[in-house]
């Protein structure tokens, strides 16, 4: 006689209650807003760190090497288009502990110094230039104290901790709402853009010379700006005409990857995607993003370097690395916005870039909460975090406890990052941390079809082959390989800035944290009877 075993259940339900309110169009829109527009380190850190380096050829480079991993990324949202993104390809590959410790370290804590970066770039980028530029344009002294307020460490703490809680507000009233306003977020930060790039483009280093110190001079700086800032950096020997460096342009690539590496974000939010399992849907999403912005990245290096000519682009970059204070308005670095402000010496002009500066940031901090929360919930369907963790609302069907969770983890991290100096030289250990994550599942990618055979010959993407190799595999174990080199080159080059004590104790205490944490849930399940390990061998409920 046959007797029938019952399965167990590995899920803590059979549906995440999550919606697909999401069109492909809206997940483009979103991934480039994630990779940002606004973000300012390759144009002052390049030059500070790399004399000789070709920004734009750089930021062209860091897109390039990008592709096979966004691609590998296309393959696996095809045949798991689930929310959790990154750890439901890795655990249901290499199974739970490398993709719970893994994930938990690079992305769910890691991301945490994201969110409090966000508010930085909220009141550095988005509010100050704009009080500044209204102050300077409308000759209004309050206005331009109101902007330099928002460069002090009270300024950022408080926005930062104002920017999270809108964000959760937002998040939490229901992910279609958060859809509407992305638009918003979207056509405001291109017409911001596209005018910082008009601005610059039809300037010149003789008009930017004389309407620099104009505005220097209107937000309280000091009068001659320009010369000043020239003769500092020649008087503290810094090159302000290299020649062409082939290895330094090379390495502005890492630095440009900060940004681009973003380009597969959205598959955090599969689940709630409108068909994410259509192959050419995921490549516009997620390859499209990621050469539309490496482009728009590369035109504004160009303008840059036009507006302001390159002597002065070391001048800046000596401000922002060197610490060159006379290269600094009232202390402020002179980021590419900034210069198109002084630029235009136009209040409708300084509104519309401040303006949709603003929105770009506030858009990240949303990012943050609506990856790492649908990663919390797919980690809590498995199990491993607690049930409560993935409850999803059914009315509004977004999981507020794992939004409410994430913020309140966000408020000593803002306060860290702006209080202690040394954990704000931390800010792009999160290129590092989440650039493991991405390596880690173009791995995953490289071996679906032969650890998940079944799952990767279902998907839409199993056609593709050069002779009997998948694509997949091509594409996951190149994207292993360059991704590698970069996250290596942030552990162990200067330039890139993870190489401190303080920098290794916190990367390996976080992963080490993260990696006790699984066994010891997963310690905790068992000991109720229930092993994880059949999670891992099934599809996540949708």
């Amino acid at each position: 006689m046959t007797v029938a075993t019952a399965k167990p259940e590995v899920f803590t339900r059979k549906a995440s209650g999550l919606v697909r309110v999401m069109s492909p169009y809206s997940a483009f829109i979103y991934n480039i807003l994630t990779m940002g527009l606004i973000f300012p380190w390759t144009y002052l850190w390049a030059p500070g760190a790399l004399p000789g380096g070709n920004l734009f050829w750089g930021i062209i480079l860091a897109t390039i090497i990008e592709i096979p991993i966004a691609f590998t990324y296309v393959w696996l949202s095809t045949a798991l288009p689930r929310s959790g993104g990154d750890y439901v390809f890795q655990s249901r590959v290499f199974g739970g502990g490398i993709a719970f410790t893994v994930v938990m370290s690079g992305f769910v804590i890691w991301i945490l110094q994201w969110v409090a970066l966000s508010g930085w770039l909220l009141a550095y980028l988005g509010f100050a230039p704009l009080f500044l530029g209204l102050g300077a344009t409308l000759g209004n002294a309050a206005l331009s104290n109101i902007g330099v307020w928002f460069t002090t460490s009270t300024g950022i703490i408080i926005t930062s901790l104002l920017n999270g809680l809108a964000a959760m507000l937002l998040l939490t009233s229901g992910f279609k709402n958060y859809v509407k306003f992305q638009y918003v977020m979207w056509y405001g930060t291109l017409l911001a853009f596209a005018t910082m790039l008009v601005v610059l483009f039809t300037a010149s280093p003789a008009i930017f010379a004389e309407r620099l110190d104009a505005f220097a001079i209107a937000s309280g700086g000091a009068a001659n700006f320009y010369q000043t800032a020239v003769d500092a950096a020649r008087a503290a020997e810094i090159n302000l005409n290299p020649p062409f460096s082939l290895l330094a342009t090379l390495l502005v690539a890492p630095i440009a990857w900060t940004s681009l590496q973003w380009a597969t974000y959205s598959v955090q939010q599969n689940g709630e995607i409108k068909d994410a399992r259509s192959f050419k849907n995921q490549a516009f999403i997620i390859v499209g993003s990621l050469i539309v912005t490496g482009l728009l990245l590369a035109v504004l290096a160009l303008a840059l370097e036009r507006a302001v000519g390159n002597e002065f682009l070391y001048v800046a970059g000596a401000g922002y690395w060197a610490g060159l204070e006379e290269a600094t308005i009232s202390g402020f670095w002179l980021w590419p916005n900034m210069i198109a402000v002084a630029l235009s010496a136009n209040p409708l002009i300084v509104l519309i870039i401040g303006v949709g500066y603003i929105l770009n940031s506030f858009q990240i901090v949303n990012n943050c909460y609506i990856g790492m929360t649908r990663v919390m919930v797919a980690m809590s369907l498995d199990r491993l975090l607690p049930e409560w963790v993935s409850r999803v609302s059914e009315k509004l069907h977004t999981p507020v406890n794992a939004h409410l969770a994430y913020f309140l983890a966000s408020i000593p991290v803002i306060l860290v990052y702006n209080l202690w100096d040394q954990w704000a030289a931390l800010t792009l250990g999160v290129t590092f941390a989440c650039g493991y994550v991405f390596v880690i599942t173009c791995l995953a990618g490289a071996l679906l079809p032969y650890r998940a055979k079944e799952l990767y010959e279902a998907s839409p993407g199993a056609q593709y082959k050069l002779g009997n190799i998948p694509l997949i595999t091509i594409m996951g174990l190149i994207g292993t390989l360059l991704g590698g080199i970069f996250v290596l080159m942030f552990m162990f080059y200067d330039v890139l800035g993870l190489t401190s004590s303080l920098a290794y104790t916190v990367v390996f205490g976080v992963l080490l944290v993260s990696a006790i944490w699984y066994f010891l849930a997963k310690s905790a399940q068992k000991s109720r009877g229930i092993n994880v390990e059949y999670a891992f061998k099934e599809i996540p409920p949708e």
